[in-house]
């Protein structure tokens, strides 16, 4: 399980995988790496520690764990506050249907961004979402 206070990355695992996929936007010193990590970490922590499929301390997390938190902390590297959601911003749904699936936001409502790259790398490694719970990876 992911702690909240102890990183289960560090700056030079995240510098080596960044230069790795020539992300260019991996930059900063190490301060600000570590803050990001800190948050992509928490990000991760509060949305999957309850599902993990197995049970592993969190300085022996799995190597796709790390990777998506590595993932989180770009984001929020370049966009600070990115993976916090705004619950002012709307999207509250109007309408939904089920023979044609069809649903309607509320005016105004913003689009929603799905954060595959981290959706991928956890696959296989958290258990499915409760029954009757939509649990997709959005901000």
């Amino acid at each position: 399980m992911l702690l909240f206070t102890d990183l289960a990355v560090t700056v030079p695992e995240a510098d080596d995988y960044a230069a790795a996929r020539g992300w260019s936007n991996w930059t900063g010193d190490d301060q600000a790496k570590t803050e990001a990590l800190r948050r992509g970490q928490d990000f991760i922590a509060f949305r999957y520690n309850q599902r993990w499929a197995s049970e592993w301390d969190n300085d022996d997390a799995p190597e796709n764990v790390k990777y998506a938190i590595i993932s989180a902390a770009r984001r929020e590297l370049v966009t600070p506050g990115s993976l916090t959601k705004d619950k002012k911003r709307g999207g509250k749904i109007k309408q939904a249907g089920a023979g044609s699936a069809m649903v309607v936001f509320a005016d105004n409502a913003p689009a929603d961004t799905v954060f595959d790259d981290v959706d991928g790398l956890l696959s296989g490694l958290i258990k499915p979402a409760r029954s009757g719970s939509v649990d997709l990876l959005r901000v």
